[in-house]
């Protein structure tokens, strides 16, 4: 019986933000999970006193015949130094990505591939990026991950963040934008505490 819809994430799908944290950029793509239970609302982010990095992401809802159907704005957050030290030692990233509150979705809206994406932190943007800057398509991401995950309709993806992650710190303003050909659709605040 299924009970709630998975949240599957694409790790570096932007080769500058691979480059940027000193990791090898993937030649096929790599996929984790948060749960569905760490899905908040933009509103308010715990901070963890710096430790928390922003990544936003464009959240795609998995449709009919396993293509995307709808598309929101995303916070991927990770607690940095967690995630380092799990790394360092060859273990998975669970703690430091799965924590309550590390999914952070706004507005749904149907999909389109024209999509680009912005963050602001205290009216300065500090990541922006589209679709067609990644290495794989959406399509191709679903078409990989389906080859072995059991996705299903209302699943959603995660597609990974462009170059330009950073802490968030107590009193940040977080700011996330989505524009189709230049018209923003829709902002999204945030406050951090």
């Amino acid at each position: 019986m299924r009970l709630n819809m998975d949240v599957w994430c694409a790790i570096r799908t932007y080769p500058k933000h691979a480059l940027e944290l000193g990791n090898p950029i993937p030649q096929e793509p790599v996929f984790f999970l948060k749960p569905s239970s760490s899905i908040i609302e933009f509103g308010q982010i715990e901070t963890c006193d710096g430790d928390v990095h922003h990544e936003i992401e464009l959240v795609l809802k998995i449709g009919d015949e396993g293509m995307p159907s709808h598309m929101a704005l995303g916070l991927d957050l990770t607690k940095r130094s967690v995630q380092d030290h799990l790394k360092s030692n060859g273990l998975p990233w669970a703690e430091a990505k799965a924590f309550s509150g590390s999914a952070v979705i706004g507005d749904w809206f149907e999909y389109d591939h024209r999509a680009e994406y912005s963050l602001e932190i205290n009216g300065e943007e500090v990541q922006r990026g589209s679709l067609k800057e990644m290495s794989w398509t959406p399509g191709e991401l679903i078409d990989k991950l389906a080859h072995w995950a059991p996705i299903t309709k209302g699943d959603l993806l995660f597609t990974g963040t462009p170059a330009g992650v950073g802490p968030l710190m107590a009193n940040d303003t977080v700011t996330a934008s989505l524009y189709i050909e230049n018209k923003c659709i829709v902002s999204h605040t945030a406050q951090c505490v």
